[in-house]
């Protein structure tokens, strides 16, 4: 089986030195997760790097709002994952859970050489509890 990038956080593999993912999809995730959650300027290498999702826990949900946080997301993989095709970006609230500051993003894409389309989902609470799938 192939193995692919080291796991995030670094762990001692049986295998390998470190732990590696087992599938694209895995690792493709975790670099949307990184992608969405850090903050520009966090990463000192390239300080324009990060969605910075959490800025946004606050915002007024209104459409420009969403608008400029789905450009930014679309933005930011064109430069950092540019292997990504991006199919929908789709952003939300629970209706019910309004008042406590949560953003639910769902970003559906294809890598190269693989027909079958791939979602990842990201569920941030104003508490910081991460949901991710």
């Amino acid at each position: 089986m192939p193995q692919y990038g080291p796991v995030w956080p670094l762990k001692k593999g049986d295998q390998d030195t470190f732990e590696q993912y087992e599938t694209p999809k895995d690792q493709i995730n975790y670099y949307l997760k990184s992608l969405l959650l850090t903050n520009k300027g966090e990463n000192l290498s390239d300080p324009i790097y990060g969605v910075g999702i959490r800025g946004y826990l606050f915002e007024q949900n209104t459409p420009d709002v969403a608008g400029t946080l789905e450009a930014e997301i679309r933005r930011q993989i064109r430069i950092y994952l540019p292997y990504l095709t991006i199919r929908t970006v789709e952003m939300g609230t629970v209706a019910d859970d309004i008042d406590n500051n949560r953003i639910k993003i769902k970003i559906a894409y294809t890598i190269p050489r693989n027909v079958n389309e791939i979602v990842f989902e990201l569920d941030l609470n104003s508490d910081q509890t991460i949901g991710f799938y």
